[in-house]
């Protein structure tokens, strides 16, 4: 938490020092914190996605740090985020923060923001929402669907995980792998468009 007070990242609790039962003593973040997921808006996803970038940018010189590799949260769900008017602005809780690279965290991050397993989103839905969510942390959203899996696979496989979590997650990875061709479909159309937003119009008439 000093790490990140040094680099100028503001959008964390501050370290205080120990108490007397040597527990960490956290500077108090005023806002709400969802209790559960839920459905978060393209720009709820666009804010968390880069709040993330943030976070992850904060940490890249971080001692002792693997070459190419950040801290990562763990657990940067939306149930551990600070929003304030409806807009995440701050993470909290990093119990579970360890060195490791930018696509596990984004990929779990991604999953848990857009509740992927949950049938009530259609597929075509969610694949836009997926490649948006990385679009807006700068990595690339072809990965998305196969990062996404790996963080399912990973928290399924993990021996802390309670039997119901455990249930949970595999058949969030069982959504995910039954409707890919769908996710994927969405994924190509969204970056397709894009960069023809991107494109300036002389280049396209240049192309065509």
């Amino acid at each position: 938490m000093r790490h990140l007070e040094g680099k100028r990242f503001l959008a964390a609790p501050r370290f205080d020092g120990i108490d007397e039962q040597g527990r960490e003593i956290l500077s108090f973040i005023p806002g709400d914190v969802p209790r559960d997921l839920a459905f978060f808006s393209d720009a709820q996803l666009v804010a968390a996605a880069r709040l993330l970038r943030r976070f992850h940018d904060a940490t890249i010189d971080f001692e002792p740090m693997t070459p190419g590799a950040v801290v990562c949260h763990g657990d940067a769900s939306p149930c551990n985020h600070v929003f304030r008017e409806g807009m995440p602005i701050a993470l909290i809780d990093f119990d579970t923060a360890r060195i490791g690279s930018r696509r596990d965290d984004v990929g779990y991050a991604a999953w848990l923001w857009l509740d992927l397993g949950n049938p009530s989103v259609q597929a075509n839905a969610q694949g836009r929402r997926l490649a948006l969510f990385f679009d807006a942390y700068g990595m690339a959203g072809t990965d998305a669907i196969e990062a996404v899996r790996d963080a399912q696979d990973s928290l399924a496989g993990r021996n802390v995980a309670r039997p119901e979590i455990r249930e949970w997650a595999l058949a969030c990875r069982d959504f995910v792998t039954g409707h890919a061709t769908a996710l994927d479909a969405a994924i190509v159309d969204h970056l397709a468009s894009t960069r023809s937003r991107s494109t300036p119009p002389q280049a396209m008439s240049a192309a065509r």
